[in-house]
């Protein structure tokens, strides 16, 4: 006799399951779109926060420069518009601290014509420098022996036909005459009147008590419009 589920030849059939195509499949669960919009929404709060804060600085540095700066510039104002206008003088130029490290002269002509052997006469004052060298009679007198740079400018008219010489001359003890170390000469005619300027540099060894002259032939010629036109002096290199 055969066992349920033999064969005729001894072999055991498979077990057979029967598969209802009707019956539907469990979805997956949707997630939970709660802790997404939460999330935004912290993001939204901590963005408007940090623009508010942005907004209410500038508001407030806005308002400090706005305050301070008209009442620093009225006062200003009014406190020059109540003084009268002749204590209202242009600033001064105050003498500086710092000195020379090395002697140093600068001159400027004056108001005074030059002597009659033609040697210039220059303002010691107002804005000339003098340190560690000696003002004396239009002269520079060195006090300490080296090497210095000599320059003089003067400013001329030229009439027609005329002639004028531009010296720097050196007074020593050691020589009995004035040694001339530069000169600028212009002769020639000129059709008409000009105005002309001669400039003279150069380096020198001086000794202590060599004095330092400029001259000018045919001095009548110079011009003295300003201070600037014409100028001498040295400073040790």
């Amino acid at each position: 006799m055969r066992a349920p589920g033999m064969a005729e030849d001894g072999m055991a059939y498979p077990s057979v399951f029967v598969v209802d195509s009707h019956a539907g499949y469990p979805l997956p669960p949707v997630p939970s779109r709660r802790r997404g919009s939460s999330v935004q929404w912290a993001l939204y709060l901590l963005v408007s926060l940090a623009l508010s804060g942005i907004l209410v600085e500038a508001c407030f540095i806005y308002h400090l420069y706005t305050s301070r700066a008209p009442t620093d510039s009225g006062n200003m104002e009014k406190s020059v518009q109540d003084r009268p206008k002749d204590e209202i003088q242009p600033t001064q130029r105050s003498n500086p601290a710092l000195k020379p490290s090395k002697p140093t002269a600068h001159l400027s002509a004056g108001d005074k014509r030059p002597l009659s052997d033609g040697t210039i006469l220059w303002n010691p004052e107002g804005d000339s420098v003098l340190h560690e060298l000696e003002y004396r009679e239009g002269g520079l007198v060195v006090q300490k022996e080296g090497y210095y740079f000599v320059y003089s400018k003067v400013f001329f008219t030229e009439p027609p036909c005329s002639t004028f010489n531009h010296m720097v001359l050196r007074r020593t003890p050691r020589y009995p005459e004035d040694i001339e170390l530069m000169r600028s000469k212009r002769s020639h005619c000129q059709q008409k009147k000009e105005l002309l300027n001669s400039y003279l540099g150069g380096v020198f060894h001086l000794f202590k008590g060599d004095a330092l002259l400029v001259k000018a032939q045919n001095h009548t010629l110079m011009s003295r419009q300003s201070s600037s036109d014409n100028f001498f002096g040295a400073y040790m290199i």
